[in-house]
């Protein structure tokens, strides 16, 4: 007997035989692979960013107070001003909500739709009502743009979302009340992230092992340059109108994608459309300079059964199977809450500049440009110590960066922001982590449902994200000991997660089940160890595991 990991289980060369079999043939990383992902899947990365991020110089606050008339300024002059209540004018002993409108400074920003709809005092909760209709439409998005990209392909997906990005966030622009704002804010939030995540996927689905953890980390540091970017372009476009406009319009130009973006070939071999496929599969062949017989290849990727099309797999498990078994369980349930406190505090430390001591355009250039650095640390520590320790100290390290602004007294101001920072820090590497890890511990069968489950339990806790931010308001950093506490907590958590670097990824439920059973937080980097707990399998088992292996079009993990 051996173990279930020590060596894949047997299968006949017929069952062996998947898409990522053929890829290898025509090239699974090669020039084919690297002018998609440079020339396709960062460019998409810019309108992601920039459409989603730009909201906290469109609703800036900035500080204001009631405006007087002549008459009441001369009356009042040696009273202090407040920003929501004036002075009574027939008598300065009782105050009354402001009677003319306010002064914004204009300083830092020349218009936002705070001070040019006066969303401010009791109509400041449009300010969080918007942000939500952005991140509810994100929500929603991930359901409709998912749908569509499995059943109706990549790359039609890929034209609808930006279709719904360009003309909406557009139209941001030209919104006459925070009404029509708060409508195409939701419309706008339709497409994020799935424009970001569409190209990804299309040539994630093109790329074979060797070249996924490079083009999810690749990806990432253009995410967050694109990030830093966005931060020195508001600061010369300080009317919320043209920084609108700019972060959407301009993209329309990724329309001339049309003539030269690809279906995803893994995509149209799940749902058999191997003439399409081998059209594709042919060019890949060509550019990555490989001699293949490409009809060959095809005619084994036809001879898999049709049960082992994606739309057999989805028919066959539904998200229920991840929690039927106690192990896979407990994994599912860690990676979805390290998943969510990742996307609420990455979003959240993103939107909280405006909390931070120091000059609102100054704070989001260097929030962004901190991702890089993490990016860069993260990337070879994947390959040397595995994802569960890079993940957790990640997450430790911008959880207490942030916890330690409790102790930085209040005149330190950019103590405060430079743990911030760190913390942004932290918490950009653990995410870079969290895709990849969770593909690998998700098993193939249920794989895509797994991953989708968990980006939309995080999309549904950005929701409340606004008004995380908004207790800034009363106490400045309660926002980032908050998220550093659940950053921490995540962190700790993702210690009970086994490690799956040079492990076989689980292909079935019961293999999902058995992978890390027994795992002790306490082994380190001993690999050998992770799977120490799993029991092995007699010969019945593995003919049953046997019988129940098909042909994989699914590939390895990508974003949903």
């Amino acid at each position: 007997m051996r173990p279930l990991w020590s060596s894949k289980i047997p299968r006949s060369p017929l069952m062996d035989f998947d898409f990522d079999s053929a890829l290898i043939e025509v090239g699974d990383f090669g020039r084919y692979q690297i002018w998609l992902f440079f020339l396709i899947c960062l460019p998409a990365s810019l309108p992601s960013a920039w459409s989603a991020f730009n909201q906290p110089f469109v609703v800036a606050s900035p500080a204001h107070h009631c405006r007087l008339t002549a008459d009441e300024e001369n009356r009042t002059m040696s009273l202090p001003l407040r920003s929501c209540f004036q002075y009574n004018s027939s008598t300065e002993a009782t105050m009354v909500p402001c009677q003319n409108g306010w002064v914004y400074d204009r300083s830092t920003y020349k218009e936002t739709i705070v001070t040019e709809f006066d969303l401010v005092c009791d109509r400041k909760y449009w300010v969080e009502l918007t942000t939500t209709a952005f991140y509810t439409g994100s929500f929603v998005g991930n359901f409709l743009f998912g749908h569509i990209a499995d059943k109706f392909g990549r790359r039609v997906a890929f034209f609808i979302i930006l279709s719904t990005l360009v003309v909406t966030g557009t139209l941001c622009s030209f919104a006459q009340n925070v009404g029509q704002f708060f409508v195409l804010r939701f419309f706008t939030g339709l497409p994020f992230p799935a424009l970001f995540q569409v190209p990804f996927i299309i040539s994630m689905e093109f790329m074979g092992k060797s070249g996924r953890i490079f083009s999810g980390i690749v990806i990432s540091i253009f995410f967050g340059s694109a990030m830093a970017i966005l931060g020195i372009v508001a600061s010369f476009i300080r009317e919320w109108r043209l920084l609108t406009l700019l972060c959407n319009a301009p993209y329309a130009i990724l329309f001339s994608y049309y003539f030269f973006l690809p279906e995803s070939a893994r995509w149209l071999v799940s749902v058999r459309k191997f003439d399409d496929a081998k059209k594709i599969m042919t060019k890949m062949a060509k550019t990555n300079r490989k001699t293949v017989n490409v009809n060959e290849l095809m005619a084994k990727l036809r001879s898999c059964p049709r049960a082992s099309s994606q739309e057999e797999e989805n028919n066959q498990h539904n998200v229920f199977d991840l929690f039927k078994t106690p192990n896979l369980r407990k994994k599912t349930l860690i990676i979805t809450y390290v998943w969510l406190v990742n996307a609420i505090v990455y979003n959240g430390l993103t939107l909280n500049v405006s909390n931070l001591p120091v000059n609102d355009y100054l704070s989001f250039t260097i929030n962004g440009a901190v991702e890089l650095p993490a990016y860069f640390i993260v990337w070879p520590l994947l390959d040397r110590i595995g994802r569960r320790w890079p993940i957790c100290m990640a997450m430790l390290i911008g959880g207490a960066a942030c916890i330690c602004t409790l102790f930085v007294p209040s005149n330190y101001g950019w103590m405060v922001a430079g743990l911030a920072f760190l913390g942004k820090f932290g918490i950009a590497g653990s995410f870079a982590v969290i895709y990849i890890f969770a593909g690998e511990l998700y098993p193939t069968v249920v794989r895509a449902v797994g991953m989708g489950m968990s980006s939309m339990v995080a999309g549904s806790g950005l929701i409340l994200g606004p008004y995380l931010i908004r207790l800034g308001e009363y106490v400045r950093i309660l926002p980032l000991l908050i998220m550093g506490i659940l950053t921490v907590s995540a962190g700790i958590a993702s210690m009970f997660l086994p490690e799956t670097l040079g492990i076989d990824l689980p292909q079935t439920i019961a293999e999902a089940e058995e992978f890390g059973k027994g795992f002790c937080p306490g082994h380190c980097f001993d690999r050998r160890r992770t799977s120490a707990g799993v029991h092995e399998l007699n010969s019945v088992e593995t003919n049953s595991l046997i019988t129940m292996a098909k042909c994989d079009n699914n590939g390895d993990a990508v974003p949903v």
